[in-house]
């Protein structure tokens, strides 16, 4: 039976346009797709969502990998914790080169494997990792992020999607009835295409578009230079990318549209979302277990203090982590949210994968791309920015120009970047319709050859 399933889901979406676009209206109930688990799961965040205390959850967590789990029961089988202090005094961290040494301790004793699937990391700081997770986690996941969402007023309503897919040549849109999306081909990203996607969710009167920051941005900017009417759209749906500034500035304040993020990892450990009222995340407690940690390993409960974050498995007994530093940062806000009263951890100013983010002068130091940022007046005169480092000592910085665009703001810039960068280090501009994006579609502010130290 669950074969049927798996073939129905995978093949409807392949069928036809036009019959796909006449089954959207067979599906406007999510809990047809995700069923009664989900549809219970989405009333326990409700329930839970003012206050909801991790706690026992993770000491429960910790009690049932050292049970199950190699790796955890020849660490810890002496020291269960059984409150918060001993836990953050007894539990180590681990980190994705403590499981690639030892991957087969860290699979739980007995679990029937094909109750799971397999994924991997993005690979983006080294060899990725594989991973295994319930096949039902979807519930978890999906009523999660329909919650994070229905805070920028989402209701399962029809999405464009402009991400990780490759559509066939002249294929301008795929529809996907059962997820209700219409599916654009995000490697296809110019003018002439957003036009086309631009006629194509006026016509359906999509009002949310899931896609990369990155991609948010340049599709704003494509709507602003052309004056386009946005007012039939609610809110950008974006993820999976480190969020800027100026990306916030464009597409919230001079274009007016709702500019939702939220964070999450293949690791399926935090997630965290834009409260409705501000631009701070929420952590969603029920997810998994959040901690910040500084250099020394201490939990950050200091707001305006930047740790890495660390998470803990909820929702996966087949392979649980316990601990695990994510290699991505964020700033502590605190743990109420004054704007909308949740009690949970907020936190600001993601940044994924640091190191990533190292521009090299000729001398071995280094500036980050955060810190060179521009100020907005700039900003408004540029469609788009990306950095490029092939060796120490010399930086290109790539430009998408705006209308607004003079020879002025060229001086400017390279006035900007070469102050920040010590004397020896050579700035170049290059001029560029497109910005470059990952094999996965995804946009990354530095492209870099050169050796992190």
């Amino acid at each position: 039976m669950a074969g049927v399933k798996n073939y129905i889901l995978k093949t409807i979406p392949r069928m036809p346009n036009p019959v796909n676009r006449a089954l959207l209206a067979l599906n406007r109930d999510p809990v047809r797709v995700y069923g009664s688990r989900y549809q219970s799961y989405r009333g326990f965040l409700c329930n839970t969502e003012l206050q909801y205390d991790p706690v026992p959850k993770l000491l429960q967590s910790v009690r049932d990998a050292v049970a199950r789990v190699p790796y955890y029961r020849q660490r810890y089988a002496n020291r269960i914790p059984e409150s918060l202090a001993a836990f953050e005094q007894e539990i180590g961290f681990i980190e994705k080169e403590t499981i690639l040494a030892d991957y087969p301790s860290f699979m739980a004793e007995g679990i029937d494997l094909s109750s799971y699937d397999s994924g991997t990391t993005g690979g983006t700081s080294g060899r990725p990792l594989h991973l295994i997770a319930p096949r039902d986690r979807y519930v978890v996941e999906m009523a999660t992020m329909h919650s994070l969402w229905a805070r920028a007023g989402y209701r399962f309503d029809l999405r464009a999607v402009i991400r990780n897919h490759h559509l066939r040549d002249g294929e301008v849109y795929r529809i996907n009835p059962i997820t209700r999306e219409i599916v654009f081909d995000g490697f296809r990203l110019n003018s002439d295409y957003f036009a086309q996607i631009y006629q194509t969710i006026t016509r359906f009167s999509v009002r949310f578009i899931h896609c990369y920051p990155s991609t948010a941005y340049e599709f704003a900017a494509f709507l602003l230079d052309r004056k386009l009417d946005v007012s039939g759209i609610t809110a950008f749906l974006s993820g999976s990318e480190n969020v800027f500034g100026y990306q916030r500035e464009l597409i919230q304040h001079r274009l007016g549209i709702r500019f939702y993020n939220w964070y999450g990892h293949s690791e399926k450990l935090v997630l965290a979302g834009y409260c409705p009222g501000t631009d701070h995340y929420h952590v969603e407690p029920a997810y998994g277990y959040f901690e910040l940690v500084d250099e020394l390993g201490r939990v950050v409960r200091e707001s305006g203090t930047n740790g890495e974050i660390v998470g803990t498995s909820f929702h996966n007994p087949g392979m649980p982590l316990i601990r695990y530093r994510t290699g991505d940062y964020a700033e502590y806000v605190g743990d109420h949210c004054p704007s909308c009263g949740r009690q949970l951890p907020v936190i600001r100013n993601i940044k994924g994968r640091w190191s990533g983010d190292r521009i090299y002068n000729c001398d071995g130091s280094f500036v980050t791309t955060t810190a060179l940022n521009l100020h907005n007046d700039l900003y408004r005169a540029i469609n788009g920015i990306q950095y490029l480092q092939e060796r120490k000592g010399a930086l290109t910085v790539l430009i998408v120009k705006s209308p607004e665009y003079t020879h002025f703001q060229e001086a400017d810039l390279l006035r900007h970047f070469s102050g920040k960068m010590n004397p020896g280090t050579a700035v170049t501009i290059q001029y560029v319709d497109h910005l470059l994006r990952k094999p996965n579609g995804k946009f990354v502010h530095l492209i870099s050859s050169v050796a992190t130290e």
